[in-house]
């Protein structure tokens, strides 16, 4: 009983932003964990940032937030007396981006798709560095024998979202729109309405990530967001920060199957705002934090798209 009052406290609290930072019990606040050589993963309550350390610097990823950006800082130098040479941000979320001024004080060049300019400059926030570099479609930040190459498709978890491989590791870094998960990767969205999410061309998107996977022979998929796995008696303990490759293309049928079952009910003829009460959810009800309200606020959410096209 006392399990299931936990999960479903999770469930809650991940249905509004405070989850961003809700933390299981048995699980500590930070974590640091070696994915592979010269290549980390930093988390602070439920992200995780990456780090590469090189001869020549470290090239990190999203300083999160200013309160995380210190223990991040702590958490390099307890791997590398190397400086931070690059900061690269993985799309414009203020969830993800603030807190850089600490590793832009140290010297470090902010790196960032174009679009998060623009994001940056409607939306500004005094703590978000503003990128010193910036790239249309493709950019590779090399440090000795080591780069981090970053990928965009378009619009999809925000305007500006972009993919990594951190060479030579066959693995892809993948914030938000991907987040692998043990014994399959699917699983409902913890933000039921999907905020800033661009249905139009998140699919497109998804897919081009699995060619670029078979295209590179990555075999993983490395997240951005902690994984709690129960442990009996109330404890959790996080997933690994990686998954198998797979986790891109069940994301991208999750996806898929979804806007595909919402447009064909409206297309037989319902209004968008009876959709959800309409459509047969029995093939979604097995997903993992599957829930009633939330699915049905997905459904409403996917129902908007259609009938407005945002």
């Amino acid at each position: 009983m006392h399990r299931v009052i936990i999960i479903t406290l999770i469930s809650w609290l991940c249905a509004a932003p405070v989850c961003a930072q809700f933390v299981p019990p048995g699980i500590s606040k930070t974590e640091t964990v070696q994915i592979s050589a010269g290549l980390y993963s930093f988390r602070w309550g439920a992200y995780r940032s990456l780090f590469m350390v090189t001869d020549e610097g470290v090239i990190a990823t999203d300083p999160i937030s200013p309160e995380a950006s210190v223990a991040y800082r702590q958490a390099i130098a307890t791997v590398t007396d190397q400086p931070v040479r690059y900061v690269v941000y993985s799309h414009a979320h203020w969830d993800h981006a603030r807190g850089g001024q600490l590793f832009k004080q140290e010297g470090a060049q902010f790196i960032a798709q174009e679009r998060c300019v623009t994001n940056f400059n409607e939306s500004p926030d005094p703590d978000i560095v503003m990128p010193d570099i910036t790239f249309t479609d493709t950019y590779s930040i090399k440090l000795g024998q080591q780069s981090l190459d970053l990928y965009y498709y378009g619009p999809s978890h925000g305007t500006c979202l972009i993919a990594m491989i951190p060479r030579p590791h066959k693995m892809i870094y993948t914030v938000d729109l991907v987040t692998p998960r043990p014994a399959g990767g699917g699983y409902l969205p913890w933000d039921p309405q999907v905020a800033d999410f661009h249905f139009n061309n998140a699919v497109s998107y998804l897919r081009q990530l699995e060619e670029l996977a078979e295209t590179e022979q990555l075999t993983a998929v490395i997240g951005a967001h902690l994984v709690p796995l129960p442990q009996g008696k109330g404890q959790f303990a996080p997933a690994a920060p990686t998954g198998p490759i797979e986790s891109i293309r069940e994301r991208r049928e999750f996806w898929e199957g979804i806007m595909t079952a919402v447009k064909a009910e409206m297309d037989s003829g319902t209004e968008s705002f009876m959709v959800s009460a309409r459509m047969d959810t029995t093939p979604w009800q097995n997903i993992r934090g599957y829930n009633k309200r939330k699915f049905k606020q997905l459904i409403d959410r996917i129902a908007a798209y259609y009938a407005i096209g945002r």
